[in-house]
C-alpha cells in the first residue's frame, strides 16, 4: 500500500520563522511534500507519524500549526475504535488466514490416464500428504520415490508445494501393447489370430511366410534367428508390420418384452459442505429404496481465492419399474445401435472389408448375427528366450 493511501495530514504555518522551521525538519530527516505558499501561509503535506514529529519540534520556533486535511487508512480506521466486534473479527480473520496458510487446502493431480486420480490420493494420504495435512510435516522426496514402487505404469513423479496447493505432475510409462518389447530383447513376431497376409513391412528379422500365405493363431511370420549365409546365427529383435485379412462373428439379442426402470419426476436435493475428509452436516450415506442418486461438486471461492471446502449437491430420482414391449422394428433397431457401438468401441482399429448381417427370430426376441471381414496388422512380439552353452 503506498504512503498517500495509508494517509497523509494537510497542514499549515503561520508565524516569523516558518521557513526556519521547515529547514530544521528537513534536516532531522522528517519527510514534507507539496509545499506551497498562499498570501503568506505555508501548507505542506506529510505522514500522521511524522506530524507528531513536527508538533514536538515546533516549540522552539515562533510558528503556529493547524490541521487542515486529514485523509488515509489510519483515520478511517479510528472512526472504528470502539467496535470492538470489527476488531476481534480481524484479529480471528488473520488467526484461521495464518492457520490455513500452514496446512494443505488443495492436492491437484495432471499428466496420468490410467492411473485413477482416487488411487493417487489414497497414496498421497497414506503418505501423510492430504487436504489438512500439516505443510512442514509433508516429505515429498520420500513420497515421491514410493510411488515410483508402488505404481508399475508410472515413470516419473514431481510433488511441489505451492503454497498450501500440492501439485503432483506424474508421467506414465507408455504402454507395452504400443511399443512391444525393448529393442535389446530378442524376440519373433507371431501371429496373434489367423488370417491371409496381404501386407508386410519388415523392420529387422526374417519372413517366414510369402504374401497370400495363410497363417494360423500362434505361428511365428518374422523370426529374430538370422542366418547370414556364411553359417553364422544371430538372435535379434524382430519388428514387422503384417496386415492380414480375416473373419470374425458377433451376435447380440434382444427381448420383445422387457421390463425396465424409468425415471419419474419426483427428485430429492440436500447439500453438504466437503472439508478435509469430513462433511457439515455429518452424512449418514443412507439413501432410499427406489431412488438413484448422482452428486455434484461445486469449489467455493471468496475474493478470488478457492476455499478448502467444496459444496456438494446430491439429487435423487426416484426410478419405477416399467413393461416394455417393442415391435420387430424396434427391436432391430436397438441390435443395431449395439452393433454400431460395437464397432466403435473394439473395430476402430482395423478395417472392415466386408459385413453380412442375418437375424434369427424367435417367439421371445431377435438375435442379430453379423459376419465380418476385416483387415489389420495381426503382428505381436514373443520373446526368444535360448540357453548359452
Amino acid at each position: 500500500m503506498k504512503k498517500t493511501e495509508w494517509g497523509y495530514v494537510k497542514f499549515s504555518l503561520i508565524g516569523t520563522e516558518c521557513e526556519e522551521f521547515l529547514s530544521y525538519s528537513l534536516n532531522n530527516d522528517v519527510k514534507i511534500y507539496d509545499v506551497v505558499n498562499e498570501e503568506g501561509i505555508i501548507y505542506a503535506k506529510t505522514s500522521p507519524s511524522q506530524y507528531f514529529l513536527l508538533a514536538r519540534m515546533i516549540k522552539d520556533f515562533h510558528v503556529r500549526i493547524r490541521i487542515t486535511e486529514k485523509k488515509g487508512f489510519w483515520f478511517r480506521a479510528y472512526r472504528y475504535r470502539n467496535r470492538y466486534g470489527i476488531i476481534v473479527g480481524l484479529l480471528a480473520y488473520g488467526l484461521v488466514l495464518l492457520l490455513c496458510s500452514s496446512i494443505v487446502w488443495d492436492i491437484t493431480i495432471t499428466g496420468n490416464e490410467r492411473i485413477p486420480d482416487e488411487s493417487m490420493l489414497e497414496f498421497l494420504a497414506e503418505n501423510g500428504i492430504y487436504p489438512g495435512a500439516s505443510r512442514k510435516d509433508l516429505d515429498t522426496t520420500v513420497t515421491e520415490l514410493s510411488a515410483l514402487l508402488r505404481f508399475e505404469d508410472l515413470a516419473w513423479i514431481s510433488i511441489e508445494n505451492e503454497g498450501s496447493r500440492v501439485n503432483v505432475k506424474l508421467n506414465e510409462r507408455i504402454a507395452n501393447a504400443e511399443t512391444g518389447l525393448s529393442v535389446s530383447t530378442p524376440c519373433n513376431i507371431v501371429a496373434f489370430r489367423g488370417g491371409v497376409i496381404v501386407e508386410a513391412e519388415v523392420y529387422r528379422g526374417t519372413m517366414l511366410y510369402e504374401i497370400g500365405s495363410g497363417v494360423a493363431e500362434g505361428d511365428i511370420i518374422v523370426s529374430g534367428i538370422v542366418n547370414d549365409g556364411a553359417g553364422n546365427v544371430s538372435v535379434n529383435h524382430a519388428d514387422a508390420k503384417i496386415i492380414a485379412e480375416y473373419e470374425e462373428e458377433v451376435s447380440f439379442y434382444q427381448l420383445f418384452n422387457t421390463t425396465e426402470k424409468v425415471k419419474t419426476g419426483e427428485k430429492t436435493y440436500s447439500e453438504y459442505l466437503k472439508l478435509f475428509g469430513f462433511t457439515f452436516p455429518q452424512q449418514n450415506e443412507q439413501y432410499t429404496d427406489g431412488f438413484i442418486y448422482t452428486s455434484n461438486s461445486y469449489e467455493v471461492r471468496l475474493l478470488g481465492l478457492k476455499m478448502p471446502w467444496t459444496r456438494v449437491v446430491v439429487e435423487g430420482t426416484k426410478m419405477k419399474d416399467i413393461e416394455v414391449t417393442r415391435t420387430v422394428n424396434d427391436v432391430k433397431r436397438l441390435l443395431e445401435q449395439e452393433l454400431e457401438m460395437y464397432e466403435l468401441n473394439f473395430l476402430k482399429n482395423v478395417e472392415i472389408v466386408d459385413r453380412k448381417v442375418g437375424y434369427e427370430r424367435d417367439e421371445n426376441g431377435i438375435k442379430l448375427v453379423c459376419k465380418y471381414t476385416l483387415r489389420g496388422n495381426i503382428a505381436s512380439q514373443s520373446e526368444i528366450f535360448y540357453r548359452v552353452e
